[in-house]
């Protein structure tokens, strides 16, 4: 088996383990984990995946660096941010 980048048709990325038939078992971060939380798309496919990217894919690696939890919520919400910033400038002409 060998490490791989999964994407789901939500745009989400997975650490996975893949074989040449073509099974996987992923890694993380946990399948519907950020579903759970009620989360709207496209924040929580967003934050799935900043999670991701910052390497917390289970418990462990959560427990050892709870400051990077904080700062992907953090990061997300700061492209919220971004994104709402872009509208109100559209639409008031700024």
């Amino acid at each position: 088996m060998m490490k791989i980048e999964h994407v789901d048709g939500k745009g989400r990325k997975y650490a996975a383990y893949a074989d040449d038939a073509g099974q996987m078992i992923i890694i993380g971060p946990p399948e519907g984990m950020v579903d759970e939380l009620e989360l709207p798309e496209p924040f929580a496919t967003t934050l799935h995946n900043i999670l991701y990217d910052r390497g917390l894919l289970n418990s462990m690696d959560v427990s050892r660096s709870p400051a990077q939890l904080t700062g992907a919520l953090a990061e997300a919400m700061l492209l919220d941010v971004q994104k709402l910033m872009q509208a109100y400038f559209k639409h008031t002409g700024g």
